[in-house]
């Protein structure tokens, strides 16, 4: 049973892009979408990055959509324009089959050739040992955060190169984190674990809890938390799942 994700992008000038992939995995590794046209019905070029499509826009919105074939357990984990690079320029909001709104960008993405979208999904089920999600925006530098939860156990997240969040972060004002967990019924529903993804400082100190978008229905939340919190070397970012 195929599950595909969906981006829509609207660019300052007021143009729109469509982008997709009908067959990405489950799991934390993600996969880059297209541009597609839908066998004619879209008025746009189909099979390239967004980059190579919309060269020179700015885009100002957008929002993902995960949608499973004959079910609506698809969860989003984590989307987000990539550079050249294949650094995070920013995240992409959005959810499961229903999402409410297309929302503003962190900050604005000059489109150029090689800016690529990329996103992850994973089926919603009742389990202590899913993917958990965090992004993480500062004004200089945003990055995603993932792991595999272990039932009752802090498990820290990583980026996608395999630093924490005080490695790839140091030093940086974080002004926005959105968490994710794709649980059928909460992060913590047996009531042993902890109920939000949580930043610690190197002596264990609490530093910031960023609750789950973890609903059933995978519906758009908004950024989990707005306030600031300045990233050091040695802080980590856990999640400690109980089913």
């Amino acid at each position: 049973m195929a599950t595909g994700i969906t981006v829509l992008v609207r660019f300052s000038n007021g143009s729109i892009a469509y982008m997709t992939n009908d067959a990405v995995t489950d799991g934390a590794a993600g996969a880059a979408l297209l541009t597609a046209n839908q066998g004619g019905d879209l008025s746009q070029v189909s099979g390239v990055t967004i980059g190579q499509a919309y060269t020179g826009l700015i885009a100002t919105h957008a929002c993902a959509i995960v949608k499973k074939q004959a079910s609506a357990d698809g969860r989003l984990l984590w989307a987000n324009f990539r550079g050249p690079d294949g650094a995070v320029i920013v995240p992409i909001d959005g959810g499961g089959s229903m999402v409410g709104q297309m929302v503003p960008l962190y900050k604005p993405v000059m489109m150029t050739t090689g800016v690529t979208i990329f996103a992850a999904q994973q089926s919603a089920s009742d389990s202590a040992t899913l993917v958990a999600s965090l992004d993480v925006c500062s004004p200089s530098k945003c990055d995603n955060f993932t792991v595999t939860a272990v039932d009752g156990t802090n498990t820290e997240l990583l980026n996608k190169d395999g630093a924490t969040i005080g490695q790839s972060m140091n030093g940086l004002m974080a002004t926005q984190m959105t968490a994710r967990y794709p649980q059928s019924i909460g992060l913590n529903n047996a009531l042993a674990g902890v109920s939000a993804l949580f930043v610690t400082a190197s002596d264990g100190a609490l530093k910031a809890m960023v609750p789950p978008q973890s609903n059933s229905s995978g519906v758009y939340a908004g950024p989990s938390i707005t306030y600031p919190v300045r990233i050091l070397q040695n802080d980590s970012a856990f999640v400690n799942s109980d089913t």
